[in-house]
């Protein structure tokens, strides 16, 4: 598979995406073993082309390379961005400097611009809903604030009907196919469990700003028939209204009744004997139980985890002590489930074994008490009483 795939989307509307398969933490922090995919949109006009977003700065050569084979760049004549976060930013300052173009973006993208990388170019404040024509199109601006930063917007074609999206309605993964529906059933099925880890780790802390957006978007007239993000999959046609709702869903935090996460985090195997034991009880009783556990031979990737507490019902958080407090993954686990994940409509029980003394528990507990979880149970238990905690689980949830 080639590392950048050029492609139309619809007249005049190209699509550069860039693969990357380098990178292995997303953001630093989050596994992507599936890779991700940059997207950039160059609008060709009359008057002139207009290049949205570019790439991270990793792949600035490949980046320029094809820009140049869709458009002379003394022919482009705005640059728009829509986010700064470099992996949508990192090629602007080097693309402003060949072509002169004025770089178009939120009033706060600006100051970012030049304290990420001293852009001193050409820098156009647009406001929201501001309507720009070029050409024979005219683009819309809308600011859609924290989705996933303060100074996101997305542009609309109308002409064309298609709504570039930045963040929102992206997903990891990294596609041949340009659109959604070119996927089979299974790999649809795969492409939503994508999307759904990206916006957990991406979108979920934000995930009240989903649909207060999306009421934006409708309010001002905008029915795409394109949704182009900026990373992942186009939708088109019946494509856009399912992406459309499964953000809705995301947004409410809305729950999958007999699915149930354990995670467990196990020094020396005592949880885990605890783990195992409660996994074989909660599947005869026909729940989905998805397991992630941290040991000392491996470790599950804290992205798919969040991505799957993000719509269970039930969440097992079982855990050892450790330095006489909780341990550290299980802390960390606990405040990022707290964060990232909806709060209502989940039910969390604590498993915390000990040695010489209880501890961990209180400590776990009182992380998403701060958040403000509130229908969560703690079970302590001696690291060689694994057996008993069965029942105790069962009657918590």
């Amino acid at each position: 598979m080639n590392n950048v795939i050029t492609t139309k989307i619809a007249r005049d509307l190209y699509l550069v995406r860039t693969i990357d398969r380098q990178t292995k933490y997303f953001e630093g922090m989050w596994e992507i073993p599936e890779g991700v995919t940059y997207n950039s949109y160059v609008l060709t006009t009359s008057s002139g082309a207009v290049v949205f977003d570019t790439v991270k700065p990793l792949f600035t050569d490949l980046y320029l390379d094809a820009i140049s084979k869709i458009t002379d760049f003394k022919d482009i004549k705005y640059i728009v961005v829509h986010h700064v976060e470099p992996d949508h930013s990192g090629v602007v300052k080097q693309l402003a400097e060949k072509t002169g173009s004025p770089v178009l973006g939120h009033p706060l993208a600006d100051k970012m611009l030049k304290r990420f990388y001293q852009y001193t170019g050409k820098f156009q404040s647009i406001s929201d809903l501001y309507e720009l024509s070029t050409g024979e199109y005219t683009i819309g601006f809308i600011h859609t604030p924290w989705l996933h930063w303060p100074e996101t917007m997305m542009s609309y074609i109308k002409e064309l009907n298609a709504l570039l999206t930045c963040d929102a309605f992206g997903s990891y993964g990294s596609y041949a196919q340009i659109y959604y529906d070119e996927l089979d059933g299974n790999e649809r099925g795969r492409y939503r469990w994508l999307m759904l880890k990206y916006f957990a780790n991406i979108i979920g802390f934000y995930r009240h700003w989903v649909s207060k957006n999306i009421e934006k978007l409708i309010s001002v007239g905008i029915e795409p028939a394109y949704i182009l993000p900026s990373h992942g999959l186009a939708a088109r046609d019946k494509s856009v209204k399912e992406f459309v709702n499964l953000y809705l869903k995301w947004s409410l935090g809305e729950v999958e009744e007999s699915k149930i996460i354990v995670l467990y985090t196990s020094m020396y195997g005592f949880v885990k004997k605890a783990v195992n034991a409660l996994i074989e009880k909660l599947q005869s009783l026909g729940l989905r139980v998805v397991v992630y556990g941290f040991n000392d031979i491996e470790r599950s990737p804290i992205s798919e985890v969040v991505a799957d507490v993000y719509d269970s019902k039930y969440v097992v958080i079982a855990t050892s002590a450790y330095d006489a407090d909780a341990f550290p993954i299980a802390k960390l686990l606990a405040e990022l489930l707290s964060r990232k994940t909806p709060l209502s409509g989940k039910r969390v029980i604590v498993l915390a074994a000990h040695g010489w003394g209880p501890r961990a528990g209180s400590v776990i507990k009182g992380i998403l008490e701060l958040y403000g979880f509130k229908e969560l149970s703690v079970i302590e238990f001696a690291a060689g009483e694994h057996e008993k905690i069965v029942e105790s689980v069962l009657k918590a949830l």
